[in-house]
């Protein structure tokens, strides 16, 4: 009779192991590692200033990315500062970007995907 019980344990466990095992997972799509010749992906984690800020925040790192590719330098330089005493906190974000172009680099949104767990958005923008 014990030797049941501890077979029904035991069987209870590895089906609740394999059930375990069984829950999708989202899968990350292969433009991330891969993107084509004339694609860039630009990556952001959690923005100070809301997912509107995150999406822009990407894009401009995939432009910059496409911008470096053709030589064309562009400087972007954020600093974020945060206080916080007893309850109260503040957060202050500068941004300064300074560019030189002599040609213009067009570009648009192919994709986007948002890791949920971690906040980080990924986007693939393509050379027009």
């Amino acid at each position: 009779m014990q030797s049941r019980v501890k077979f029904s344990i035991f069987s209870i466990f590895i089906l609740a192991i394999m059930a375990c095992t069984n829950t999708p997972t989202s899968s990350v799509p292969s433009w991330i590692d891969n993107p084509d010749k004339h694609q860039a992906v630009g990556t952001c984690g959690s923005h100070a200033m809301g997912k509107h800020m995150q999406r822009e925040c990407a894009m401009t790192r995939a432009r910059l990315e496409l911008a470096a590719r053709q030589g064309i330098e562009i400087k972007s330089m954020s600093i974020m500062t945060e206080q916080a005493n007893n309850m109260r906190s503040s957060s202050q974000l500068n941004q300064r970007t300074a560019q030189e172009i002599n040609s213009k680099i067009k570009s648009r949104l192919v994709d986007s995907y948002h890791d949920k767990g971690q906040d980080i958005l990924w986007v693939l923008v393509e050379e027009l």
